[in-house]
């Protein structure tokens, strides 16, 4: 029963994503917000959602906070194994696509957020202030100053594949419809989150490992159908927003899961184990590669071959580090 309920979730949470994304490239196509703003904050807080949830109940009604960190950084890394994926699938229009310049602007604040995890969980250099670390409000910090200096409107290339197009919809269908999906999409995801960790309670996975398999995945969905809905539309700009405003807004779930953890019996949220240290070290890998694949998409622009090289190793590797995780996670 609960398998046929778990499956029954997933196709609703990829129905719905598939909606999600039409609307937010529509929204993109009729306004003057940057499809890059579009995806990193309204769709990636959106299609988080899960993941936030996921850890709140993990804090504060199954008081499992090992589950939290596993959920993040799986989540995280699985995210960029979707993007690799657009990569791989989408490669003959890599050498088209033009990633804004605040992509780079995102993806240094989830490693500037790992590194202070990474020094939270290795190190515990941190003080803690009443019951939880300093390091939580830090990352929050981190994640305001991102939306501060996120661009909000769009530059001349973002307009280019909009000029001529006229929607049948309304600005404010569009909005209303959004919505309306975006709860919908928020409750499917809710629910497929509780259904994943039954199933992964009778599978008898490990906390950390399931955290970072099934319940990363399961919350993963949304991005993953998102993503690829949108990149098959060409909007790489919501796509890849998308997908690096979500692991930034992902990692401020370390930092709302430990100011929730004052009940008593809590635990500590920043574990260290050999599932966080493989997810961290993946993680921050990934994270830099892409850093260099959108610097050189960005200067290279005429030497079409080398971007569709770069995009297409970074694609196996991406996928490679998830795979890598899950047998070593299994092995151990």
């Amino acid at each position: 029963m609960y398998y046929a309920l778990f499956i029954l979730l997933a196709a609703a949470v990829v129905f719905l994503s598939i909606k999600l994304a039409k609307y937010v490239d529509l929204l993109d196509k009729t306004t003057k917000i940057s499809g890059a703003f579009i995806g990193a904050v309204l769709l990636a807080a959106v299609t988080s959602l899960p993941e936030l949830f996921t850890s709140i109940s993990a804090t504060l009604i199954v008081r499992e906070n090992e589950l939290v960190l596993g959920n993040i950084l799986g989540s995280n890394l699985f995210n960029f194994a979707v993007l690799g994926l657009a990569l791989i699938v989408f490669i003959k229009r890599a050498d088209t696509a033009k990633p804004n310049k605040s992509y780079i602007l995102s993806l240094c604040a989830m490693l500037l957020i790992y590194a202070l995890t990474a020094l939270d969980v290795f190190l515990d250099v941190f003080p803690k202030i009443g019951w939880f670390s300093l390091s939580s409000p830090l990352i929050l910090i981190i994640y305001i100053l991102f939306l501060f200096f996120t661009p909000k409107t769009k530059d001349g290339e973002d307009d280019a594949h909009t000029e001529d197009f006229v929607s049948t919809l309304s600005l404010k269908q569009i909005i209303i419809r959004f919505t309306v999906c975006a709860v919908l999409l928020i409750s499917a995801s809710i629910a497929i989150t509780y259904a994943a960790d039954i199933v992964a309670e009778k599978l008898s996975l490990g906390k950390t490992f399931a955290g970072a398999l099934l319940l990363g995945i399961t919350t993963s969905l949304p991005e993953t159908v998102s993503t690829l809905s949108l990149c098959r539309k060409r909007n790489y700009n919501a796509a890849f927003g998308n997908i690096c405003g979500s692991n930034v807004f992902n990692c401020c779930i370390f930092a709302i899961s430990d100011f929730l953890s004052f009940t008593k019996d809590s635990t500590d949220v920043y574990i260290n184990n050999m599932s966080s240290t493989l997810l961290l070290i993946f993680g921050a890998a990934i994270g830099l590669l892409f850093v260099g694949f959108i610097c050189l998409t960005l200067s290279e622009k005429e030497r079409p071959v080398l971007t569709k090289t770069a995009a297409g190793a970074l694609g196996i590797l991406s996928i490679g580090a998830y795979i890598a995780f899950t047998v070593v996670s299994v092995v151990m």
